[in-house]
């Protein structure tokens, strides 16, 4: 099967044609049409989209939705979390597989059943493609204002603290 080529002419200036000659070193071509050709072949295979592995389509986990049953007996009182936070990290293009799931169902155990509520609220708040760690404040809380012009005078009761 013969395939039709196109000429084309091409105006370069003076430092584009040097910066041609130094990568035809580079390809060892010799016309400067070969060198072209070149750079157009590999920006066409940077562009060529990703293909995956058709292993994920026996993943469960690997699709947007997944199902109650897959996640584990002591996280089922937040299956309904888990639930509505996995499309989001599908949606975000996350790694969603079955290794991936026990990861954070590993990672959900080590916190307390408060934060674990928490951390997944925050995750679909938020967007997030990952489950963190609900870290505490620091800073202790302000400290309760005794200065006098704070209190409140009543005729009847005096001040009122």
């Amino acid at each position: 099967m013969k395939v039709k080529k196109e000429h084309f002419s091409l105006y370069l200036e003076p430092d584009m044609i040097e910066w041609l000659k130094k990568e035809a070193d580079k390809d060892g071509e010799i016309k400067t049409s070969g060198i072209v050709r070149n750079l157009i072949r590999r920006a066409m295979k940077a562009k060529v989209p990703r293909k995956f592995s058709t292993e994920s389509n026996n993943d469960p986990f690997a699709n947007p939705t997944i199902n109650g049953r897959l996640i584990p007996d002591d996280l089922k009182e937040y299956s309904q979390l888990i639930l509505e936070w996995w499309p989001i990290r599908h949606k975000n293009k996350a790694t969603c597989s079955t290794s991936v799931a026990e990861r954070i169902f590993k990672k959900l155990r080590t916190f307390t059943p408060k934060d674990r509520k928490i951390a997944l609220e925050k995750a679909i708040a938020g967007g997030w493609r990952d489950i963190y760690e609900i870290k505490q404040s620091n800073i202790a809380e302000e400290p309760k204002n005794n200065h006098p012009q704070h209190r409140i005078f009543t005729a009847k009761d005096g001040f009122i603290d």
